[in-house]
């Protein structure tokens, strides 16, 4: 049997024509982060504590303490609802801290998850229930007993002095934060000051 010519061509020439590439891609998906990178990775500053409308509300019928003298070189900063005062001060090198005094309603989480936001806030990881019950220091401010928390940044560079106080259903922080150098050269007159206030 005799082939015709015209398909005798077509399948020469289909015959004749490159087999088609295949090309492969290698992904390389992002390498694991170091175990030692995780563990040292410095944790996000926690944000300062939001308050509700309703929180704001109850805190305003907190009252107003009465405050004792201001030490030197403390400047009256703004206060509101929950802020029942402010103060702004300065240490060595032109070092800053800020004083703040703010009352919630209730216990606003509890001691352990108010001092590890405090942590949070200079970059200390959180701390177990019991390691904050056991750096606790017995304080006061004015008659009432208080729990001191002195805290200071891996670095060094910031610090936190705060003494939370449980009073009439409300929790009082009176709280002296900023750079070290300023939480410590206030210390002592921080300290003094709050002793001789009187939380309503």
């Amino acid at each position: 049997m005799r082939i015709p010519l015209f398909l005798a061509v077509a399948v020469l020439a289909t015959g004749c024509r490159p087999a088609p590439k295949v090309s492969t891609y290698e992904v390389k998906s992002d390498a694991p982060a170091p175990k030692d990178t995780v563990a040292n990775a410095t944790p996000a500053p926690r944000p300062a504590m939001q308050a509700t409308p309703a929180m704001q509300a109850e805190a305003a019928q907190a009252g107003q303490p009465t405050w004792a003298a201001l030490p030197e070189g403390w400047t009256v900063g703004p206060a509101n609802a929950m802020r029942k005062g402010s103060w702004t001060l300065t240490g060595p090198n032109g070092s800053k801290a800020e004083v703040a005094v703010t009352v919630f309603p209730g216990t606003v989480g509890g001691l352990t998850a108010n001092v590890n936001r405090w942590r949070g806030q200079i970059g200390l990881p959180p701390a177990s229930e019991a390691d904050i019950q056991a750096a606790a220091k017995p304080g006061k401010v004015g008659a009432d007993e208080a729990q001191r928390f002195v805290l200071v940044s891996p670095d060094g560079a910031k610090s936190t002095d705060a003494f939370l106080v449980p009073k009439n259903g409300s929790t009082w922080f009176c709280k002296l934060s900023g750079d070290s150098a300023a939480v410590q050269a206030q210390a002592d007159a921080f300290t003094k000051f709050l002793l001789q206030s009187k939380l309503p």
